[in-house]
């Protein structure tokens, strides 16, 4: 039997990159479960404050990742840091706003697109140049 992983995970300075590897309709409850647990304690790592998701492996989501993607942001502004998203389709774009995740300034979870990944890095980049150190 084959492990699916639902996350792809990478490193790079205070960013936890996690890569959705397709729908979660695809995975087991326990898998996604454990996806969101390494996210979580990637995020809990000292040094560790921004979230980039990016869509390039994934064309939909539903209330459970919507779920996680909000404790996940929360987690990263719990660390002074931000959360974003890169290679969001339109659809994908629109729902984000429609549920008022995208850019809404009122929450504490929302979420900045950006177009592709080193775009979202380099804003990232820049807002860790601004915050005290850890």
């Amino acid at each position: 039997m084959t492990s699916n992983q639902v996350f792809q995970f990478e490193i790079t300075a205070d960013v936890v990159i996690i890569t959705p590897q397709g729908s979660f309709l695809e995975f087991r409850d326990n898998d996604i479960r454990n996806a969101y647990n390494e996210s979580y304690r990637l995020l809990n790592e000292p040094g560790m404050r921004h979230l980039l998701i990016d869509f390039s492996q994934f064309d939909y989501f539903g209330s459970t990742f919507v779920g996680i993607l909000i404790r996940l942001a929360r987690k990263a502004r719990s660390n002074k840091g931000e959360a974003a998203l890169c290679h969001i389709s339109s659809a994908m774009r629109d729902m984000m706003k429609t549920l008022m995740l995208l850019e809404n300034s009122k929450i504490d979870f929302a979420f900045t697109s950006f177009p592709n990944r080193e775009a979202a890095l380099e804003k990232l980049a820049d807002v860790s140049k601004l915050l005290p150190e850890t």
